[in-house]
């Protein structure tokens, strides 16, 4: 499996590029209307048999006090069994990182150490895990946060990833309390 770098830039990019040809955009329940946020158009935008996204946005200009994507994710089948394994375990993706290390075929990717922590977290309700994901060699962070609830058979899901910890879980809050 290739090794990508989990930036909130990086995340904005590519999620904006696959966006592209759909119209539509809505903002993610508990964002602020105004201040920079990329809204991406994702009502169209959807993996049938593993979910789809309610709203996907993105705040990476000079007018956001901190860099931040947050998306609302609802996921069924394989995709929600995945989300509730971790969920239940956070470490559980610790380890599969690891494992995706130490088996890549790129020997100079193969050498980059991958630090990750998780804990666990809770908003009412609401459980989910905190993430820190970083390259030891350049000290270079990206943090994450989770919330999930169960609906039935689906998972629905609240993400936010940032440069910011304390920014990360405090847009996760926010959304939280709007969203679900």
């Amino acid at each position: 499996m290739p090794r990508f770098r989990l930036t909130p830039l990086a995340a904005g990019l590519a999620l904006l590029a696959l966006a592209g040809c759909i119209a539509g955009p809505r903002l993610v329940a508990g964002l602020p209307d105004e201040g920079g946020w990329l809204v991406l158009p994702v009502q169209n935008w959807a993996a049938v048999e593993r979910g789809e996204p309610e709203g996907v946005a993105a705040c990476l200009t000079d007018e956001c006090p901190e860099r931040l994507m947050v998306s609302v994710l609802r996921l069924r089948g394989e995709a929600a069994a995945e989300v509730r394994a971790v969920l239940a375990d956070p470490q559980r993706l610790a380890r599969f990182i690891a494992e995706r290390d130490r088996t890549d075929e790129n020997e100079e990717r193969r050498g980059i150490e991958t630090r990750i922590e998780t804990r666990p977290l809770a908003v009412g309700g609401l459980r989910g895990f905190a993430v820190t994901i970083g390259a030891a060699a350049t000290g270079r962070v990206a943090h994450g946060a989770t919330l999930a609830r169960e609906e039935g058979r689906e998972v629905r899901l609240a993400l936010v990833v940032g440069d910011d910890a304390a920014a990360v879980e405090a847009a996760l809050r926010q959304v939280a309390e709007e969203a679900f």
